[in-house]
């Protein structure tokens, strides 16, 4: 059992996935991974009803539970429950995207509460990046929308948007959320307790003595790679990320999950 002891903690978009060819890679290697005594998981934004959108052997992947909604909890597939849930004060985040909604009209707002999503108002932005879930939406306007269950908030909108919005939110919100982008579109606030990273370090604490090998490509990978005994970044990260890393992996599209656990195999043979 070579790989006991360890755990591999995956970024999905950019980081497990990239192409077929790469993720078939991955898949056979995480299999191996396991028979040989490690624990593998993902730490992604999505949450549980939504992420066999993108990762469709996503359960049957995990040994371990997922870090999900960017860090909001831990998700135990064989419990169906969320572990160390993390909400956002709703006392301060309702009249801040009141007046957000106000001053960017443009912006799609989508709120993951419980197991669905809120929006104000499904506008172009919105509707283009709910349309899939659907009938998982609840349309309500901030004056009667719940005000409890908040895991997550997600500002959409063009490069552009989002960036004028990133510089908004870190403006005006006086640090009571934790903001960092998922892609170029995507604005994700929390609460600022509720990190990948944070999640992580609790993980590692229901698990006992595991080394942490946390991989990820992107700005909201940046706090999980740091608390991680190992940073692993794709060599098709972004550039300060695989800056930070202590391993640098191939290009997403080649398997780079594949490619650590080969490197790892080959370091304990």
């Amino acid at each position: 059992m070579k790989f006991k002891g360890s755990i591999i903690i995956s970024d999905i978009d950019g980081t497990y996935t990239g192409s077929a060819e790469g993720v078939r890679k991955n898949n056979e290697a995480i299999e191996y991974f396991k028979s040989e005594g490690g624990l593998f998981t993902f730490a992604s934004g999505r949450v549980e009803f939504s992420v066999r959108s993108v990762v469709p052997d996503f359960f049957s992947l995990c040994n371990a539970p997922a870090v999900l909604s960017n860090g909001s909890y831990l998700y135990d597939k064989e419990t169906d429950t969320r572990i160390n849930e993390i909400c956002v004060d709703t006392s301060f985040a309702l009249p801040f995207l009141s007046r957000l909604q106000k001053d960017m009209p443009e912006l799609g707002i989508r709120i993951n509460r419980g197991k669905g999503y809120m929006t104000p108002e499904i506008n172009p932005a919105a509707y283009n990046d709910l349309k899939q879930y659907i009938s998982n939406v609840m349309t309500v306007p901030f004056d009667r929308m719940p005000g409890d269950g908040w895991n997550k908030i997600v500002l959409i909108g063009t490069r552009e948007q989002i960036l004028e919005a990133n510089e908004y939110v870190r403006k005006n919100s006086g640090g009571r959320f934790a903001v960092s982008m998922s892609c170029p579109t995507l604005l994700e606030l929390l609460d600022p307790g509720a990190t990948k990273g944070n999640q992580v370090r609790y993980l590692k604490k229901m698990l006992g003595e595991y080394t942490t090998y946390c991989c990820g490509d992107y700005e909201n990978d940046e706090d999980m790679l740091r608390k991680a005994d190992f940073a692993v970044v794709p060599s098709s990260g972004m550039d300060k990320i695989v800056a930070m890393a202590d391993i640098v992996a191939c290009h997403c599209k080649d398997g780079a999950i594949a490619y650590l656990i080969d490197l790892l195999d080959r370091k304990l043979s």
